[in-house]
């Protein structure tokens, strides 16, 4: 294969990845996954939690070799990357008028329309359920990477010896990801065809957002992570409730007791499948309008999603909403 031209350009200067800036110094991290003890994704993995970019499927599991689900790998390049939305005037702005398959409620929905915005190609009657391999979630990290601004890519050709089958566009992109150093072979082959797991996901995010703070926005400002949301020191419980919606569907609505004051609130922040039966449904506590007076009376809060029908369900507060207690299955 003769060498190809991959001096590349990004295009729309977006802001520095500043969510990753505090934790990728490779210091010691505030908190650690059991299951990663000993793994080498271990310090990056602890390092993207720490910024806020992903999550466990337990308040203390990863999960590193599940598989990601095109939803879950979306989501992890809009917020490892710090993707921004990008609108024009009189153009759509929900998800549901780009995917057939996206509903504007769904969890995932606005990393999708974020997503498209930025210039990722995801089909129309895109999957989000469906798995992702190893060269398409490369071929969408690029993608990711070029919309973060211009950088320069060197023109050496690395050979790819699993790769004689991939057509030229993604090729293009391991190119690109070789020669910056975000991805490296092992013993020359890449397993594009592979599913791609948390652990090797994280890792690409985490190297991608690295080179992206250092190269492409060397000169933006460096925006630290945001500091938890102030909360009551009360441990809240959050429970689990499945009651069928419609055929083949199910209703869970979680629900928390002893919130201080009816002005706050539940959001739905995403769902993981982690296994065949069961998914956990990460949430987040919001708080109350600033300009309003509110009764200081205990109350609870509710925030409902779907499920397909089958599946079990756990609750678990994303980051900073760490104070909640993760909810026990239900069926």
């Amino acid at each position: 294969m003769k060498p190809t031209n991959l001096l590349k350009r990004a295009k729309n200067m977006s802001i520095a990845c500043g969510i990753l800036a505090a934790s990728l110094s490779f210091g010691a991290s505030a908190f650690a996954f059991s299951d990663l003890n000993g793994n080498p994704a271990e310090a990056k993995i602890n390092a993207l939690h720490d910024a806020g970019v992903i999550n466990g499927i337990t308040s203390n599991l990863f999960a590193p070799n599940a598989k990601v689900t095109l939803a879950q790998g979306v989501q992890f390049l809009v917020k490892g990357l710090a993707l921004t939305p990008q609108t024009d005037t009189g153009s759509t702005s929900t998800a549901s008028s780009f995917f057939d398959n996206v509903k504007d409620n769904a969890w995932y929905a606005s990393s999708f329309l974020t997503a498209k915005q930025s210039g990722l190609t995801l089909a129309q009657n895109a999957n989000p359920n469906a798995t992702l391999t190893r060269a398409e979630f490369a071929h969408l990290l690029t993608e990711a990477l070029q919309s973060k601004g211009d950088f320069p890519v060197t023109e050496m050709y690395v050979d790819v010896a699993d790769g004689r089958h991939l057509s030229s566009e993604i090729m293009n992109s391991l190119q690109i990801l070789l020669n910056t150093k975000v991805i490296t072979l092992d013993n020359g082959k890449f397993r594009p065809a592979d599913i791609i797991t948390r652990s090797e996901a994280a890792v690409m995010v985490h190297d991608a957002a690295e080179f992206a703070a250092r190269v492409i926005n060397q000169d933006d400002t460096v925006i630290e992570p945001s500091e938890p949301e102030p909360v009551p020191v009360n441990n809240y419980i959050s429970d689990v409730v499945l009651e069928k919606a419609a055929e083949g569907v199910n209703k869970a609505t979680i629900t928390v007791d002893n919130l201080p004051n009816p002005g706050y609130g539940l959001a739905v922040e995403r769902i993981e499948f982690t296994s065949a039966t069961k998914a956990v449904i990460y949430f987040k506590i919001t708080l109350p309008d600033p300009d309003m007076m509110y009764p200081q009376v205990i109350t609870k809060g509710t925030v409902s999603t779907y499920l397909p029908e089958g599946y079990t369900a756990t609750a678990e507060p994303v980051m900073g909403s760490r104070w909640l207690q993760p909810a026990t299955d239900v069926q």
